[in-house]
């Protein structure tokens, strides 16, 4: 049989078992935030990386978007040596698909 004890002590061994399962929630939770909060540093920072990433690669695009268009345009064309390097045609007439076309 158990001993019956006084309601004081009773009292302090509830407000003990209270204090610890406190404390480890507490701790728990603390262990959890802590976590999540550097689990969300960690995606902040590959975010801003892409962000970053993202940006040069727009500029590179507009770079050469430049590029593509500065290269065909008629002036820049004209100017390339691999105009200069084609061969003329060996029968040059000056016939057009109609006949009427011609006149």
């Amino acid at each position: 049989m158990k001993k019956k004890q006084t309601l004081s002590v009773e009292i302090e061994k509830t407000i003990r078992l209270l204090i610890i399962t406190l404390g480890i929630i507490i701790t728990t939770l603390l262990i959890v935030f802590l976590v999540q909060t550097n689990q969300k540093a960690q995606q902040g920072y590959k975010l801003e990386q892409v962000r970053i990433q993202n940006e040069e690669l727009k500029n590179l695009t507009q770079r050469l978007k430049a590029k593509v268009t500065d290269a065909s345009t008629a002036e820049t064309f004209k100017e390339s040596q691999k105009l200069d390097q084609m061969e003329k045609p060996e029968h040059e007439s000056e016939e057009y698909l109609l006949p009427e076309d011609n006149n």
